[in-house]
């Protein structure tokens, strides 16, 4: 997995991670490390850009759920809390669609790991990229 980022208004704290490849077990922390790194560079809201990620597995569910978390200023989830996370990503489902991150273009395998995890209606999902920066 690759990440590239973009900041495409100046003096605004969003930013668009763009991630290349496949996100999975092997790199979902380096994903984590990524957020930390623009959340202490002052981004406060993150587009991620899905267009060129392949493939996506449980572990990839949960770095999406940490971003969210850094974004609200909170801990992200520990990666030995296994099924914790999980469930702690399923109490928060009930409070809707977040406003922290939001994804553009996703292929249709991440779409479908997004729908069986429940997650498409936690996220905002957009095919074009003014209507997602305009949604911030």
């Amino acid at each position: 997995m690759q990440m590239t980022v973009d900041y495409p208004r100046e003096g605004q704290a969003v930013a668009i991670l763009a991630i290349h490849g496949e996100l999975d077990a092997s790199n979902f922390q380096d994903l984590i490390a990524k957020g930390k790194e623009l959340y202490q560079a002052g981004t406060r809201r993150l587009l991620l850009d899905l267009s060129d990620m392949l493939f996506m597995s449980s572990s990839g569910v949960v770095a999406l759920h940490s971003l969210i978390l850094l974004l609200r200023d909170q801990a992200p989830l520990d990666r030995q809390s296994g099924w914790e996370a999980f469930h702690a990503i399923d109490r928060e489902r009930g409070t809707g669609v977040q406003a922290y991150v939001k994804l553009l273009n996703p292929q249709p395998k991440v779409t479908l790991t997004l729908q069986q995890t429940g997650l498409d209606e936690f996220f905002e999902v957009y095919g074009d990229l003014p209507a997602a920066l305009a949604s911030f």
